[in-house]
Protein backbone atom coordinates (compact mmCIF):
# COMPACT_ATOMS: atom_id res chain seq x y z
CA UNK A 1 0.00 0.00 0.00
CA UNK A 2 1.32 3.27 -0.78
CA UNK A 3 1.47 5.99 1.73
CA UNK A 4 -2.01 8.29 2.23
CA UNK A 5 -1.75 11.71 3.90
CA UNK A 6 -1.35 12.00 7.69
CA UNK A 7 -5.08 13.83 7.85
CA UNK A 8 -8.26 12.04 6.51
CA UNK A 9 -10.68 14.15 5.46
CA UNK A 10 -14.34 12.40 6.36
CA UNK A 11 -17.27 12.99 3.99
CA UNK A 12 -20.02 15.64 5.24
CA UNK A 13 -23.20 13.35 4.44
CA UNK A 14 -23.75 9.69 5.73
CA UNK A 15 -23.40 8.81 8.73
CA UNK A 16 -20.42 6.63 10.67
CA UNK A 17 -19.45 4.87 13.31
CA UNK A 18 -16.44 4.95 15.46
CA UNK A 19 -14.46 2.06 17.85
CA UNK A 20 -11.04 2.07 19.71
CA UNK A 21 -8.96 0.28 21.29
CA UNK A 22 -9.92 -3.61 20.52
CA UNK A 23 -6.42 -5.07 21.33
CA UNK A 24 -6.81 -8.41 19.84
CA UNK A 25 -10.46 -9.25 20.68
CA UNK A 26 -11.71 -10.62 17.70
CA UNK A 27 -15.42 -11.03 19.91
CA UNK A 28 -15.54 -7.45 19.94
CA UNK A 29 -14.44 -6.80 16.29
CA UNK A 30 -16.72 -8.81 15.04
CA UNK A 31 -19.89 -7.19 16.98
CA UNK A 32 -18.76 -3.88 15.62
CA UNK A 33 -18.71 -5.14 12.02
CA UNK A 34 -22.07 -6.74 12.60
CA UNK A 35 -23.44 -3.75 13.95
CA UNK A 36 -21.61 -1.48 10.51
CA UNK A 37 -23.35 -4.11 8.18
CA UNK A 38 -26.42 -4.26 9.45
CA UNK A 39 -26.89 -0.19 9.26
CA UNK A 40 -25.36 -0.30 6.31
CA UNK A 41 -27.98 -2.78 5.21
CA UNK A 42 -31.00 -0.21 6.26
CA UNK A 43 -28.55 2.68 5.01
CA UNK A 44 -26.01 2.40 2.54
CA UNK A 45 -24.45 6.00 3.29
CA UNK A 46 -22.06 4.80 6.25
CA UNK A 47 -18.64 4.94 7.60
CA UNK A 48 -16.54 2.80 10.01
CA UNK A 49 -13.54 4.39 11.74
CA UNK A 50 -11.32 2.42 14.57
CA UNK A 51 -9.11 4.87 16.51
CA UNK A 52 -5.72 2.62 16.22
CA UNK A 53 -4.72 -0.26 18.78
CA UNK A 54 -6.46 -3.18 17.15
CA UNK A 55 -3.82 -5.40 17.75
CA UNK A 56 -1.84 -6.86 21.11
CA UNK A 57 -4.14 -8.65 23.53
CA UNK A 58 -3.37 -11.20 26.11
CA UNK A 59 -1.68 -13.92 24.70
CA UNK A 60 -2.07 -16.23 27.60
CA UNK A 61 -4.26 -18.60 29.27
CA UNK A 62 -7.43 -17.69 30.34
CA UNK A 63 -7.13 -19.06 33.66
CA UNK A 64 -4.42 -16.31 34.33
CA UNK A 65 -7.29 -13.57 34.18
CA UNK A 66 -8.02 -14.64 37.62
CA UNK A 67 -5.13 -12.54 38.87
CA UNK A 68 -6.03 -9.27 38.12
CA UNK A 69 -3.49 -7.56 40.81
CA UNK A 70 -0.96 -8.94 38.41
CA UNK A 71 -2.67 -7.37 35.24
CA UNK A 72 -4.96 -4.66 36.38
CA UNK A 73 -5.90 -4.28 32.51
CA UNK A 74 -7.45 -7.52 32.54
CA UNK A 75 -10.91 -6.97 33.63
CA UNK A 76 -13.89 -7.77 31.36
CA UNK A 77 -14.81 -10.72 29.98
CA UNK A 78 -11.51 -13.04 29.14
CA UNK A 79 -10.68 -13.16 25.65
CA UNK A 80 -7.36 -14.90 24.38
CA UNK A 81 -5.54 -12.29 21.55
CA UNK A 82 -6.38 -12.62 18.19
CA UNK A 83 -4.78 -9.92 16.14
CA UNK A 84 -3.76 -12.04 13.45
CA UNK A 85 -7.90 -12.98 12.80
CA UNK A 86 -8.93 -9.23 13.22
CA UNK A 87 -6.12 -7.90 10.15
CA UNK A 88 -7.52 -10.61 7.73
CA UNK A 89 -11.08 -9.40 8.59
CA UNK A 90 -10.46 -5.80 8.38
CA UNK A 91 -8.84 -6.68 4.92
CA UNK A 92 -11.60 -8.46 3.94
CA UNK A 93 -14.01 -5.95 5.43
CA UNK A 94 -12.26 -3.29 3.13
CA UNK A 95 -12.33 -5.00 -0.16
CA UNK A 96 -16.50 -5.73 0.64
CA UNK A 97 -16.89 -1.93 1.46
CA UNK A 98 -13.99 -0.09 -0.68
CA UNK A 99 -14.01 3.81 0.92
CA UNK A 100 -16.03 3.44 3.79
CA UNK A 101 -13.57 1.38 6.34
CA UNK A 102 -11.22 3.71 7.61
CA UNK A 103 -8.44 2.58 10.48
CA UNK A 104 -6.10 5.09 12.06
CA UNK A 105 -2.57 4.70 13.26
CA UNK A 106 -2.29 3.22 17.50
CA UNK A 107 0.95 3.18 19.25
CA UNK A 108 0.37 -0.35 19.08
CA UNK A 109 0.78 -0.36 15.34
CA UNK A 110 3.53 2.23 15.24
CA UNK A 111 5.98 -0.35 17.39
CA UNK A 112 5.77 -2.36 14.39
CA UNK A 113 7.05 0.14 12.05
CA UNK A 114 9.76 2.02 14.12
CA UNK A 115 7.85 3.50 17.23
CA UNK A 116 8.41 2.28 20.83
CA UNK A 117 7.82 -1.23 21.33
CA UNK A 118 5.24 -2.33 23.52
CA UNK A 119 5.18 -4.44 26.34
CA UNK A 120 2.04 -4.70 28.20
CA UNK A 121 1.24 -8.38 27.75
CA UNK A 122 5.12 -9.52 25.91
CA UNK A 123 8.49 -8.13 26.71
CA UNK A 124 8.34 -7.10 22.65
CA UNK A 125 4.79 -7.34 21.21
CA UNK A 126 4.99 -6.29 17.96
CA UNK A 127 8.40 -9.20 17.42
CA UNK A 128 5.63 -11.57 19.70
CA UNK A 129 2.51 -10.99 16.62
CA UNK A 130 5.25 -10.77 14.02
CA UNK A 131 6.99 -14.58 14.63
CA UNK A 132 3.08 -15.25 14.48
CA UNK A 133 2.45 -13.96 11.49
CA UNK A 134 5.30 -14.86 9.40
CA UNK A 135 7.56 -13.11 7.17
CA UNK A 136 5.02 -12.71 4.45
CA UNK A 137 2.32 -11.39 6.70
CA UNK A 138 4.33 -8.94 8.57
CA UNK A 139 5.43 -7.13 5.49
CA UNK A 140 2.02 -6.75 4.41
CA UNK A 141 0.90 -5.33 7.94
CA UNK A 142 3.96 -3.08 7.96
CA UNK A 143 2.82 -2.13 4.31
CA UNK A 144 -0.84 -1.22 6.09
CA UNK A 145 0.21 0.47 9.11
CA UNK A 146 2.38 2.77 6.68
CA UNK A 147 -0.53 3.88 5.22
CA UNK A 148 -2.37 4.59 7.83
CA UNK A 149 -3.48 8.04 8.87
CA UNK A 150 -2.95 10.00 11.94
CA UNK A 151 -5.51 11.52 12.37
CA UNK A 152 -9.47 12.40 11.02
CA UNK A 153 -11.19 15.56 10.71
CA UNK A 154 -15.33 15.65 9.66
CA UNK A 155 -16.63 18.84 8.45
CA UNK A 156 -19.65 18.29 11.44
CA UNK A 157 -16.49 19.51 14.05
CA UNK A 158 -15.16 16.29 15.09
CA UNK A 159 -10.83 15.51 14.76
CA UNK A 160 -10.21 11.90 15.57
CA UNK A 161 -6.66 10.09 16.88
CA UNK A 162 -5.64 7.50 18.64
CA UNK A 163 -4.79 9.37 21.65
CA UNK A 164 -5.32 13.15 22.76
CA UNK A 165 -4.34 15.66 20.02
CA UNK A 166 -1.44 16.97 21.86
CA UNK A 167 0.12 18.55 19.13
CA UNK A 168 1.30 21.73 20.19
CA UNK A 169 0.92 23.64 16.68
CA UNK A 170 -0.87 21.18 14.95
CA UNK A 171 -1.89 22.08 11.67
CA UNK A 172 -3.10 20.12 8.24
CA UNK A 173 0.58 20.66 6.43
CA UNK A 174 2.74 20.02 9.29
CA UNK A 175 0.98 16.40 9.73
CA UNK A 176 2.24 15.58 6.40
CA UNK A 177 5.56 16.07 7.29
CA UNK A 178 5.68 13.40 9.84
CA UNK A 179 7.72 10.40 9.01
CA UNK A 180 6.47 7.41 11.27
CA UNK A 181 10.35 6.62 11.33
CA UNK A 182 10.85 9.68 13.33
CA UNK A 183 9.78 9.75 17.09
CA UNK A 184 10.39 11.73 20.21
CA UNK A 185 8.33 11.61 23.28
CA UNK A 186 5.53 13.86 24.04
CA UNK A 187 7.23 15.64 26.61
CA UNK A 188 10.91 16.05 25.29
CA UNK A 189 12.45 19.32 25.16
CA UNK A 190 12.35 21.30 22.28
CA UNK A 191 14.95 23.98 22.82
CA UNK A 192 17.29 22.53 19.37
CA UNK A 193 13.79 23.20 17.58
CA UNK A 194 13.93 26.10 14.74
CA UNK A 195 10.27 26.72 14.14
CA UNK A 196 7.35 24.13 14.01
CA UNK A 197 8.17 22.32 10.78
CA UNK A 198 11.41 21.42 12.24
CA UNK A 199 12.26 17.84 11.98
CA UNK A 200 12.51 17.46 15.70
CA UNK A 201 9.02 19.23 15.98
CA UNK A 202 7.80 17.23 13.82
CA UNK A 203 8.72 14.34 15.53
CA UNK A 204 7.56 15.28 18.70
CA UNK A 205 4.08 15.57 17.26
CA UNK A 206 4.11 12.32 16.45
CA UNK A 207 4.87 11.60 19.49
CA UNK A 208 2.24 13.55 21.18
CA UNK A 209 -0.39 12.57 18.90
CA UNK A 210 0.16 8.44 19.61
CA UNK A 211 0.68 8.53 23.46
CA UNK A 212 -1.20 12.13 24.96
CA UNK A 213 -3.89 10.66 27.16
CA UNK A 214 -5.94 14.03 27.66
CA UNK A 215 -5.24 17.78 27.31
CA UNK A 216 -5.99 20.67 29.45
CA UNK A 217 -9.02 22.49 27.91
CA UNK A 218 -7.03 25.79 26.82
CA UNK A 219 -4.47 23.35 24.81
CA UNK A 220 -7.75 21.49 23.71
CA UNK A 221 -9.36 24.92 21.90
CA UNK A 222 -6.04 26.27 20.13
CA UNK A 223 -5.89 22.61 18.89
CA UNK A 224 -9.39 22.13 17.93
CA UNK A 225 -9.30 25.48 16.12
CA UNK A 226 -6.42 25.08 14.17
CA UNK A 227 -8.08 22.59 12.48
CA UNK A 228 -11.71 24.25 12.07
CA UNK A 229 -12.57 21.50 14.59
CA UNK A 230 -15.09 22.12 17.75
CA UNK A 231 -14.33 18.76 19.37
CA UNK A 232 -11.65 15.56 19.79
CA UNK A 233 -12.32 12.16 20.10
CA UNK A 234 -9.78 9.94 20.87
CA UNK A 235 -9.45 6.88 22.87
CA UNK A 236 -5.77 5.56 24.32
CA UNK A 237 -6.85 5.48 28.01
CA UNK A 238 -9.35 3.16 29.17
CA UNK A 239 -12.15 4.87 31.22
CA UNK A 240 -14.15 2.87 33.53
CA UNK A 241 -18.48 3.80 32.29
CA UNK A 242 -17.15 3.03 28.19
CA UNK A 243 -16.83 7.41 27.52
CA UNK A 244 -15.73 10.31 29.34
CA UNK A 245 -16.03 13.94 28.94
CA UNK A 246 -13.19 16.58 29.22
CA UNK A 247 -14.67 20.18 29.43
CA UNK A 248 -16.46 20.79 26.29
CA UNK A 249 -14.09 19.99 24.07
CA UNK A 250 -13.26 16.48 24.87
CA UNK A 251 -14.28 12.95 25.27
CA UNK A 252 -12.62 9.60 25.73
CA UNK A 253 -14.41 6.62 24.27
CA UNK A 254 -13.85 3.20 25.37
CA UNK A 255 -14.69 0.45 23.16
CA UNK A 256 -13.22 -2.82 24.09
CA UNK A 257 -10.24 -3.02 25.89
CA UNK A 258 -10.38 -3.24 29.92
CA UNK A 259 -13.57 -3.04 29.94
CA UNK A 260 -17.17 -4.80 30.53
CA UNK A 261 -19.12 -5.98 27.90
CA UNK A 262 -21.85 -3.68 29.70
CA UNK A 263 -19.92 -0.65 29.80
CA UNK A 264 -18.45 -1.06 26.37
CA UNK A 265 -19.63 2.17 24.05
CA UNK A 266 -19.10 3.23 19.90
CA UNK A 267 -20.11 6.77 18.77
CA UNK A 268 -22.41 6.79 16.10
CA UNK A 269 -22.47 10.09 14.24
CA UNK A 270 -24.34 12.19 11.08
CA UNK A 271 -21.74 13.77 9.18
CA UNK A 272 -24.14 16.09 8.02
CA UNK A 273 -25.21 17.64 10.89
CA UNK A 274 -22.91 20.17 13.14
CA UNK A 275 -21.44 19.26 17.19
CA UNK A 276 -20.54 22.49 18.65
CA UNK A 277 -19.85 20.21 22.33
CA UNK A 278 -19.70 17.18 23.81
CA UNK A 279 -23.20 17.83 25.48
CA UNK A 280 -24.25 17.40 21.55
CA UNK A 281 -23.32 13.56 21.99
CA UNK A 282 -25.82 12.12 23.99
CA UNK A 283 -26.07 8.96 25.31
CA UNK A 284 -28.37 6.72 23.48
CA UNK A 285 -28.41 8.87 20.69
CA UNK A 286 -24.76 8.98 19.22
CA UNK A 287 -23.15 6.89 21.99
CA UNK A 288 -24.54 3.88 22.39
CA UNK A 289 -23.87 0.42 24.02
CA UNK A 290 -21.70 -2.14 21.82
CA UNK A 291 -23.70 -4.73 23.84
CA UNK A 292 -27.12 -4.24 24.31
Amino acid sequence: MAPTSKLLKLPDRGWLLVASDLHGNLRDFLTIVALFERRQREDSGGYLLFLGDLVHGPYLPLEEWEDVGAMPYLRGRPYRDRSPAILLGLSELMERHPGRIFTLLGNHEHAHIGGPRTSLFARDEAVALEQRLGVEASLWLASLIKSLPLCALAPCGLLFSHAAPGAEHLQPAMLDLVDYRRFAPPHRSSRSSKGTSSPDAVARLLGQMLWTESLPPAQAERTLAAVGARVAVYGHAVVAAGYQSIGDQQLILSTSFGMEDERKHVLLVDLAMRYESVSALRPGTELLPLYR
